[in-house]
């Protein structure tokens, strides 16, 4: 399979095995984002659990990232309160940046069916098979990443509106 003709910014290509290696390649991917002029980042998890997103340095980064015209990240998910609990560092983020961003859940979908994803444009994708053990690939072949895209598209078609900036309470 042929890389794509867009070569990307230096990512960690190929397999990862370890929770060490997925959350570098996370990093990779946001922190990059801003140079290599990706305009559309997704990502995808049941709960994004050891996705390293609270970090200040990768909130900077995205932030920068965010402040490019046309950027936007589609995030998708199942259990946003979590996320809300946890990362409240990306919880103010996302309400800083609610313009650029597109939080969903999916309708009729367990977690556990949900994939665990991070894609960069239509060019490099991240996709952990084995989430308990934490192996899976960083690639950029056109076939591995039109799956991811497409696999995206189905979730996006079944899915709602999730995680608002703001929440109102009484």
């Amino acid at each position: 399979m042929e890389p794509t003709d867009d070569p990307l910014y230096p990512l960690p290509f190929g397999p990862v095995t370890s929770l060490g290696e997925m959350q570098q390649a996370v990093r990779a991917f946001i922190t990059g984002a801003q140079a290599a002029n990706v305009h559309h980042l997704v990502w995808v998890s049941p709960d994004f659990a050891g996705w390293p997103l609270d970090e200040p340095e990768l909130l900077d980064a995205l932030g920068a990232w965010a402040r490019q015209p046309a950027s936007r990240l589609t995030w998708i998910g199942q259990d946003f309160e979590r996320i809300r609990r946890a990362m409240p560092r990306l919880t103010r983020w996302r309400q800083t940046f609610a313009h650029r961003v597109s939080c969903r859940a999916p309708e009729e979908l367990a977690s556990s069916d949900l994939p665990t994803l991070l894609l960069a444009d239509a060019r490099a994708a991240l996709r952990v098979v084995d989430i308990e053990r934490v192996r899976g690939w960083v690639r950029s072949e056109r076939a591995d990443v039109a799956r991811a895209q497409e696999e995206i598209d189905a979730l996006l078609q079944r899915s709602t509106e999730a995680f608002p900036a703001v929440t109102l309470g009484l």
